[in-house]
């Protein structure tokens, strides 16, 4: 059984989405060795999502120290953020033909 933490954040400026982006691309294997998949959204000029799929919440759980730090790497952009988390019901991936 899969798990989902789906975080909301709200960026200090404009236009910084991709300064995020850099860090997390940086640290992503080291923090959350156990990710299954990530999508990250950009919702507005100042707002996005992020979805990071763990085979349960026992792993999911594991990462929260590696989440804290990249929270602290992330710090000089972010306004708010929160996250929530729940069991996966439907992860339907359409294959290409």
């Amino acid at each position: 059984m899969s798990i989902a933490r789906v975080t909301m954040h709200e960026l200090k400026e404009e236009g910084t989405h991709h300064k995020l982006e850099e860090i997390y691309a940086k640290i992503v294997d080291e923090y959350f060795p156990n990710l299954e998949q990530v999508i990250n959204i950009k919702t507005g000029p100042k707002s996005g999502i992020s979805i990071a799929l763990y085979p349960s919440f026992e792993e999911a759980e594991k990462n929260l120290v590696g989440r804290a730090k990249m929270v602290e790497l992330m710090a000089p952009y972010v306004e708010d953020s929160f996250f929530h988390e729940g069991e996966v019901t439907k992860n339907y991936i359409k294959r290409q033909k």
